[in-house]
């Protein structure tokens, strides 16, 4: 039995390393990372939240600064906040499928209104940089989290549904977006958007977030039609 426990740990710690790329020295930090006060343990992740939100900031900013020599200190400012932004983080953890390894004691509907998803992925960064050092935890950041964080923004910069909406109103199309499905993926749900033009369905678009899902749809639509506004 006590092997089996064992064993039972060291698998849970030989997934966590496969996913992070490095050994780890100290598992007990990733568990208190991955825990949420809802948990009931001795340990949350809050403050391990509070020092990768420091952290985050600190290699984003480093980042920015040598990418965009151009930039005010402003506009940098504003560009940092953006990427940092708590719904862009929430995405980036759906992406990294981190949902999995959060221990939690909430309802559906309370982890939907909850800020879990954003605040793992910076008390993640927070345990990788006690455990690790500050190179780990940028080197994570740039090959994890980076990359999604600039796809993201650029999705978020570019409004299809407004577009369609617009062509919509420009060649007196009747638009309506219709929730076909929504399916339960582990902590998440997972929203099947269809996109009906003149009561014909022309596209659709699956995401986690409905917004997001509809989005999806409004860039598919565009492709289709090949309209250019």
């Amino acid at each position: 039995m006590f092997k089996f426990l064992f064993n039972k740990k060291d698998n849970y710690q030989k997934q966590l390393e496969h996913f992070l790329g490095f050994k780890i020295n100290n598992i007990s930090f990733y568990k208190e990372a991955f825990t949420h006060s809802s948990q009931k343990a001795n340990y949350n992740y809050q403050r391990l939240e509070f020092l990768g939100d420091a952290v985050l900031s600190l290699v984003i900013a480093t980042y920015l600064f040598k990418k965009y020599p151009n930039l005010s200190e402003g506009e940098l400012s504003k560009l940092r906040t953006k990427l940092v932004n708590k719904n862009i983080l929430k995405e980036v953890a759906f992406k990294l499928h981190l949902d999995k390894w959060i221990k939690h004691q909430l309802k559906d509907t309370e982890l939907e209104k909850s800020s879990i998803y954003c605040d793992i992925v910076e008390s993640l960064i927070g345990a990788i940089y006690l455990d690790k050092g500050l190179f780990f935890a940028e080197e994570f950041i740039k090959n994890k989290i980076l990359e999604q964080l600039e796809e993201v923004t650029e999705m978020e910069d570019t409004d299809y549904k407004s577009q369609i909406l617009r062509l919509a109103q420009k060649y007196k199309w009747k638009i309506k977006y219709h929730i076909e499905d929504i399916q339960k993926d582990s902590n998440q749900q997972l929203f099947k958007v269809a996109l009906f033009l003149n009561d014909e369905k022309i596209s659709e678009g699956v995401h986690y977030n409905k917004k997001q899902a509809e989005q999806l749809a409004s860039l598919d639509a565009i492709k289709k039609l090949n309209i250019v506004e």
